[in-house]
C-alpha cells in the first residue's frame, strides 16, 4: 500500500517549469475535480427539480423518481463498464511508465491498482454523472444529503471493482486493439448520454407522467429485486444492509482479482506474418500515414465526435448555423493534433525514415493532407445532412473548399507546433502532443475564420449589412469576397507554416 501511494503521488502530480526556471508542481486531480463540478452542478440541479416533480407519483410504495434513477444507474453503470474496462486493459503496455515500474520491487496489483487510478482521471465522466444525480435523487426524497453522497461513494468504488476483476480476466485474454475501439465506443456513448439528458428530459417526464401504471409498477419490481447490484444504492437508503453488502463486495472483489492481476502480461505483442517485398515510395507515406491515424489510441473518437456532436447540438437548437460552427472548430482541433501525433510516430522510429529513397517533401506532405482530407469528407458529409435536414440555401456548399484550405491551415499549424517544441508524454496522458496553450491558438483561428465562413448562410446578418451599407452589390462583395480572401490568406501562411515546418524538420535529421 505504501508504495501504491509512492507512485500516486507522482504520477498525480504534473510537473511545469516557470519562466524562472524553478520547477514548481502542478496538482492535475485539482484540475479534474474542478472539471467535474462544472460538468455536474448543472446537471445535478437539472435531476433535482425532476426527481422533485416525480417524487409526487407514487405507484407501489415507490415514486416514479425511484423509477428515474434505477433507469439512470443502470446505464451509468453500464456505460462505466463498457469505457473504463477496455480503457483500463489498453492502459496496461500502452506507455514507457509500466516497463520502468516493472524493474522495481513491487507486485503486478500495486501496478494494477495505480493504472486503475490514472484511468479513471481520465474516464472520469460517468462517476461525475452519477455522483451529483443520486444525491440530488436523495435531496428531493428530502433525506440527508451526507447519507447520499456516502452511498453514491460505496456504489463507485462497488464499479471500480468490478471492474478491476474484469480488466485482470480480459486483459489475460481480449487484445489491446479491441480494448481500444470498445473505450472508444463507451466514451462516445457516455458523452451522448450527458446530452440526451439535459436536452431531453423534460420530454421523457411527460412520458413517463403518461404511461400506463400497471407497466410502471412491473418495470419497478423488476428493476428493484434483490439481485440487481444496479438497485443496492436505492435500497441502501432504506435498509442500510444494502451499503454493507456493496462495501463487503468491494473487498472479495479485490481478494479475487489480486491473484489474477499476478499473472497479467504488461509486455507489448505484436503479430507475425510473411515479409512482402515490395517498393517504398513517397504514395505509400500516405497509406502508412492513414494507417497510423486509424489505429492511434484517439483515433475512432476524434473522428466520430465532432460529427455526432454536431448533429444533436444542430437537431437540439433545430439550427444548422451553431452546429456548422462547432464542428468547422473541433474537427480542425483534432486535424492539427493528428497531424502533430502522426508527426511524433515517424520521430518515434528515426533515423528508419532516411533508409528509404524519401524526400522530406515525401514524409511531410502526408502528415498534414491524411487528416485534412478525412475531415475534411465527414464535414461536407455533416453538410449535405444539414442542407436537406434544414433545406439549407446552396450556398452553404461554399462551405467546402474553404473548409478544406482551413483544416490544410490547420494541419500545417499543428505539425509546426510539434517540431517548435516537441512535447513529452506524461504518465497520466500519454498521448498528448499539443500542449493547451497551442491547442487554445488553434481553436481561436479556427473560431475566427469560421466565423467569416458563414457569412453566405446567414441572411440575417446581410439584411442587417444591406440596412448598413445601403447598397447591394457591397453586401454582396462583403459577404461572398470575405470568406475568399481569408481562404486565400490561410493558403499563403500555410506555405510559409509548411516551409518552417521543413526547417525544424531537417534539424532532427
Amino acid at each position: 500500500m505504501r508504495r501504491l501511494f509512492v507512485l500516486l503521488k507522482y504520477g498525480l502530480w504534473t510537473n511545469y517549469r516557470q519562466r524562472s526556471g524553478r520547477a514548481r508542481r502542478l496538482p492535475g486531480f485539482l484540475v479534474t475535480i474542478a472539471a467535474s463540478f462544472m460538468i455536474g452542478l448543472p446537471l445535478g440541479s437539472i435531476f433535482f427539480e425532476t426527481f422533485k416533480i416525480l417524487s409526487s407519483v407514487t405507484i407501489n410504495s415507490h415514486d416514479l423518481s425511484a423509477l428515474l434513477i434505477l433507469q439512470w444507474t443502470l446505464l451509468n453503470g453500464f456505460l462505466f463498464l463498457t469505457s473504463f474496462v477496455p480503457s483500463l486493459i489498453n492502459s496496461f503496455s500502452r506507455n514507457e511508465e509500466i516497463q520502468l515500474l516493472l524493474t522495481f520491487p513491487m507486485r503486478r496489483w500495486t501496478i494494477v491498482a495505480y493504472q486503475m487510478i490514472l484511468t479513471l482521471s481520465m474516464q472520469s465522466f460517468p462517476v461525475v454523472m452519477y455522483l451529483f444525480v443520486f444525491p440530488a435523487y436523495v435531496v428531493a426524497r428530502g433525506e440527508n444529503l451526507f447519507l447520499g453522497l456516502i452511498v453514491a461513494f460505496l456504489f463507485v468504488l462497488l464499479m471500480l471493482s468490478i471492474s478491476v476483476l474484469l480488466s485482470c480476466v480480459f486483459g489475460l485474454l481480449l487484445s489491446k486493439s479491441v480494448a481500444r475501439r470498445v473505450t472508444v465506443v463507451g466514451l462516445i456513448a457516455t458523452v451522448v448520454l450527458f446530452f440526451l439528458a439535459t436536452q431531453f428530459l423534460p420530454n421523457y417526464v411527460q412520458v413517463l407522467l403518461t404511461r400506463d401504471p400497471g407497466t410502471l409498477s412491473a418495470t419497478l419490481v423488476k428493476l428493484t429485486h434483490p439481485l440487481n447490484i444496479f438497485a443496492w444504492p436505492i435500497k441502501a437508503l432504506d435498509e442500510p444492509v444494502y451499503s454493507l453488502l456493496m462495501l463487503a463486495f468491494c473487498f472479495l472483489l479485490v481478494l479475487l482479482s489480486s491473484p489474477v492481476a499476478e499473472k497479467l502480461s504488461f509486455e507489448q505483442t505484436s503479430s507475425t506474418g510473411r515479409a512482402r517485398n515490395k517498393a517504398f515510395n513517397g504514395g505509400r507515406m500516405f497509406w502508412k500515414d492513414f494507417k497510423l491515424m486509424a489505429r492511434s489510441e484517439q483515433g475512432l473518437f476524434t473522428l466520430v465526435y465532432p460529427v455526432i456532436f454536431a448533429v444533436l447540438f444542430g437537431l437540439s437548437l433545430k439550427s444548422p448555423i451553431p452546429a456548422l460552427l462547432i464542428s468547422m472548430v473541433l474537427s480542425g482541433t483534432y486535424v492539427a493534433y493528428n497531424s502533430a501525433m502522426l508527426t511524433k510516430q515517424e520521430l518515434a522510429v528515426w533515423p528508419l525514415p532516411l533508409v528509404f529513397p524519401l524526400r522530406d517533401v515525401d514524409i511531410l506532405l502526408p502528415k498534414l493532407f491524411v487528416p485534412s482530407f478525412i475531415y475534411w469528407g465527414l464535414f461536407s458529409a455533416l453538410l449535405v445532412f444539414f442542407k436537406f435536414w434544414f433545406s439549407m440555401s446552396a450556398a452553404a456548399f461554399l462551405l467546402v473548399p474553404t473548409v478544406f484550405v482551413t483544416f490544410v491551415f490547420s494541419s500545417t499549424l499543428g505539425m509546426f507546433f510539434y517540431l517548435k517544441q516537441p512535447s513529452k508524454a506524461e504518465p497520466s496522458n500519454p498521448s498528448r502532443v499539443l500542449n493547451t496553450t497551442k491547442v487554445l491558438i488553434v481553436q481561436g483561428l479556427l473560431l475566427l475564420t469560421s466565423l467569416v465562413y458563414i457569412l453566405p448562410v446567414l441572411p440575417s446578418l446581410q439584411l442587417a449589412l444591406l440596412e448598413f451599407l445601403k447598397i447591394r452589390t457591397i453586401v454582396s462583395f462583403v459577404v461572398y469576397m470575405g470568406p475568399l480572401g481569408c481562404a486565400l490568406t490561410l493558403a499563403f501562411f500555410s506555405k510559409k507554416l509548411f516551409n518552417r515546418a521543413k526547417e525544424l524538420f531537417q534539424r532532427v535529421e
